[in-house]
Protein backbone atom coordinates (compact mmCIF):
# COMPACT_ATOMS: atom_id res chain seq x y z
CA UNK A 1 0.00 0.00 0.00
CA UNK A 2 1.74 3.20 -1.01
CA UNK A 3 1.52 5.85 1.69
CA UNK A 4 -0.50 8.37 -0.11
CA UNK A 5 -3.70 5.36 -0.40
CA UNK A 6 -3.19 5.87 4.27
CA UNK A 7 -5.35 9.27 4.11
CA UNK A 8 -7.90 7.67 2.14
CA UNK A 9 -10.23 6.83 4.87
CA UNK A 10 -13.67 8.53 4.41
CA UNK A 11 -15.33 5.64 5.98
CA UNK A 12 -13.05 4.61 8.37
CA UNK A 13 -10.54 1.69 8.64
CA UNK A 14 -11.36 -1.86 7.76
CA UNK A 15 -10.02 -4.67 9.01
CA UNK A 16 -7.70 -4.78 5.62
CA UNK A 17 -6.79 -0.91 6.45
CA UNK A 18 -5.67 -1.56 9.82
CA UNK A 19 -3.67 -4.20 9.10
CA UNK A 20 -1.50 -2.52 6.31
CA UNK A 21 -1.06 0.69 8.53
CA UNK A 22 0.31 -2.05 11.41
CA UNK A 23 2.26 -3.65 9.11
CA UNK A 24 4.17 -0.50 7.51
CA UNK A 25 4.13 0.99 11.18
CA UNK A 26 5.94 -2.43 12.11
CA UNK A 27 8.93 -1.86 9.56
CA UNK A 28 10.03 1.48 11.71
CA UNK A 29 10.15 -0.62 15.10
CA UNK A 30 13.17 -3.17 16.62
CA UNK A 31 12.64 -6.74 16.16
CA UNK A 32 11.29 -7.82 19.80
CA UNK A 33 8.77 -5.27 20.32
CA UNK A 34 5.26 -5.79 20.97
CA UNK A 35 2.12 -4.07 20.15
CA UNK A 36 -1.20 -4.52 21.65
CA UNK A 37 -4.20 -3.15 19.88
CA UNK A 38 -7.12 -1.92 22.14
CA UNK A 39 -10.79 -0.64 21.00
CA UNK A 40 -12.41 -0.32 18.19
CA UNK A 41 -9.19 -2.08 16.38
CA UNK A 42 -9.06 -4.91 18.03
CA UNK A 43 -12.58 -5.72 17.63
CA UNK A 44 -12.45 -5.62 14.03
CA UNK A 45 -9.40 -7.53 14.03
CA UNK A 46 -11.19 -10.24 16.20
CA UNK A 47 -14.36 -10.59 15.70
CA UNK A 48 -14.52 -9.39 11.68
CA UNK A 49 -17.23 -6.39 12.46
CA UNK A 50 -18.36 -4.09 9.65
CA UNK A 51 -17.74 -1.74 12.38
CA UNK A 52 -14.79 1.02 11.47
CA UNK A 53 -12.78 3.23 13.20
CA UNK A 54 -10.86 6.50 12.61
CA UNK A 55 -7.54 5.39 13.90
CA UNK A 56 -6.02 2.52 15.82
CA UNK A 57 -5.53 2.92 19.49
CA UNK A 58 -2.47 0.70 20.85
CA UNK A 59 -0.35 0.16 24.17
CA UNK A 60 2.88 0.25 23.25
CA UNK A 61 5.95 1.65 25.53
CA UNK A 62 7.89 2.24 22.33
CA UNK A 63 7.64 5.64 20.82
CA UNK A 64 7.84 6.28 17.57
CA UNK A 65 7.69 9.67 15.91
CA UNK A 66 5.64 8.75 12.78
CA UNK A 67 2.94 6.89 14.31
CA UNK A 68 0.66 9.09 13.64
CA UNK A 69 0.87 9.18 9.65
CA UNK A 70 -0.39 5.32 10.16
CA UNK A 71 -3.50 6.74 12.33
CA UNK A 72 -1.63 5.56 15.03
CA UNK A 73 -2.94 6.60 18.61
CA UNK A 74 -0.42 5.48 21.74
CA UNK A 75 -2.85 4.65 24.93
CA UNK A 76 -0.95 4.78 28.25
CA UNK A 77 -1.81 2.32 29.92
CA UNK A 78 -2.07 3.71 33.34
CA UNK A 79 -4.80 5.89 31.87
CA UNK A 80 -7.19 2.61 31.27
CA UNK A 81 -8.41 0.12 34.74
CA UNK A 82 -7.61 -3.25 33.25
CA UNK A 83 -7.58 -6.41 35.10
CA UNK A 84 -4.55 -7.44 36.73
CA UNK A 85 -4.37 -10.97 34.46
CA UNK A 86 -5.83 -8.85 30.85
CA UNK A 87 -2.08 -10.35 29.49
CA UNK A 88 -3.60 -13.36 30.30
CA UNK A 89 -5.93 -13.05 27.29
CA UNK A 90 -3.95 -11.49 24.66
CA UNK A 91 -4.58 -12.94 21.28
CA UNK A 92 -1.97 -13.00 18.88
CA UNK A 93 -2.88 -11.29 15.37
CA UNK A 94 0.36 -11.17 13.25
CA UNK A 95 4.42 -11.44 13.33
CA UNK A 96 5.70 -8.73 10.99
CA UNK A 97 9.66 -9.18 11.02
CA UNK A 98 9.88 -9.90 14.91
CA UNK A 99 7.47 -7.15 15.51
CA UNK A 100 4.48 -9.39 17.36
CA UNK A 101 0.90 -7.79 17.03
CA UNK A 102 -1.96 -9.01 19.86
CA UNK A 103 -5.17 -7.65 20.35
CA UNK A 104 -6.62 -6.60 23.86
CA UNK A 105 -8.96 -9.95 24.81
CA UNK A 106 -12.72 -8.85 24.09
CA UNK A 107 -13.59 -9.74 27.59
CA UNK A 108 -11.21 -6.90 28.41
CA UNK A 109 -12.25 -4.83 25.39
CA UNK A 110 -15.79 -4.67 26.69
CA UNK A 111 -14.71 -3.59 30.21
CA UNK A 112 -13.03 -0.95 29.42
CA UNK A 113 -15.19 0.35 27.05
CA UNK A 114 -17.52 -0.35 29.73
CA UNK A 115 -15.53 2.34 31.76
CA UNK A 116 -15.67 5.23 28.97
CA UNK A 117 -19.24 4.51 28.41
CA UNK A 118 -20.24 6.02 25.05
CA UNK A 119 -23.05 4.85 23.09
CA UNK A 120 -20.90 3.54 20.79
CA UNK A 121 -19.08 1.89 23.73
CA UNK A 122 -22.11 0.08 25.08
CA UNK A 123 -23.11 -0.90 21.40
CA UNK A 124 -19.47 -2.82 20.99
CA UNK A 125 -19.97 -4.53 23.77
CA UNK A 126 -23.23 -6.00 22.74
CA UNK A 127 -21.63 -6.69 19.86
CA UNK A 128 -18.83 -8.35 21.33
CA UNK A 129 -21.18 -10.99 23.65
CA UNK A 130 -23.51 -11.42 21.07
CA UNK A 131 -20.18 -12.30 18.57
CA UNK A 132 -19.38 -15.17 21.49
CA UNK A 133 -15.73 -13.62 22.26
CA UNK A 134 -16.85 -12.90 25.42
CA UNK A 135 -20.12 -14.59 27.34
CA UNK A 136 -22.13 -12.86 29.63
CA UNK A 137 -21.39 -14.96 32.44
CA UNK A 138 -18.14 -14.08 31.93
CA UNK A 139 -18.51 -10.17 31.67
CA UNK A 140 -20.71 -10.25 34.98
CA UNK A 141 -17.61 -12.36 36.36
CA UNK A 142 -14.97 -10.24 35.46
CA UNK A 143 -16.93 -7.06 36.07
CA UNK A 144 -16.84 -7.58 40.24
CA UNK A 145 -12.66 -7.37 39.81
CA UNK A 146 -12.91 -4.84 37.18
CA UNK A 147 -15.00 -1.93 39.55
CA UNK A 148 -12.48 -3.22 42.29
CA UNK A 149 -10.02 -1.58 40.29
CA UNK A 150 -11.73 1.21 38.99
CA UNK A 151 -11.10 4.77 39.69
CA UNK A 152 -13.76 6.95 38.03
CA UNK A 153 -17.76 7.26 38.96
CA UNK A 154 -19.20 3.89 40.31
CA UNK A 155 -22.96 5.36 39.40
CA UNK A 156 -21.81 6.02 36.38
CA UNK A 157 -20.37 2.78 35.44
CA UNK A 158 -22.93 0.75 37.11
CA UNK A 159 -25.34 2.34 34.91
CA UNK A 160 -23.20 1.39 31.65
CA UNK A 161 -23.79 -2.22 33.29
CA UNK A 162 -27.23 -1.60 33.70
CA UNK A 163 -27.24 -0.27 29.84
CA UNK A 164 -25.49 -3.38 28.57
CA UNK A 165 -26.93 -6.30 31.48
CA UNK A 166 -30.52 -4.88 31.39
CA UNK A 167 -29.94 -5.40 34.95
CA UNK A 168 -28.23 -3.31 37.73
CA UNK A 169 -25.25 -4.87 39.42
CA UNK A 170 -25.23 -6.35 43.04
CA UNK A 171 -23.17 -7.36 45.50
CA UNK A 172 -23.41 -9.10 49.00
CA UNK A 173 -19.63 -8.94 48.81
CA UNK A 174 -18.73 -5.30 50.95
CA UNK A 175 -15.28 -4.82 48.88
CA UNK A 176 -17.78 -4.50 45.99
Amino acid sequence: MDLLDLFDKDDGLTKDDILSRLEMFAKELRQGTTIIVIGAASIILTIDSVRKTNDIDILNTTRVASYSKYDIQIVNEGILFLCEDYRDRLVIKADYGGVLVYTLGMLDVALVKLGRGLDKDIEDIKEIIASGAASLEQFKFKYKEFRYGYGGNFEILDNNYWAVIGEKFTSNDRMF
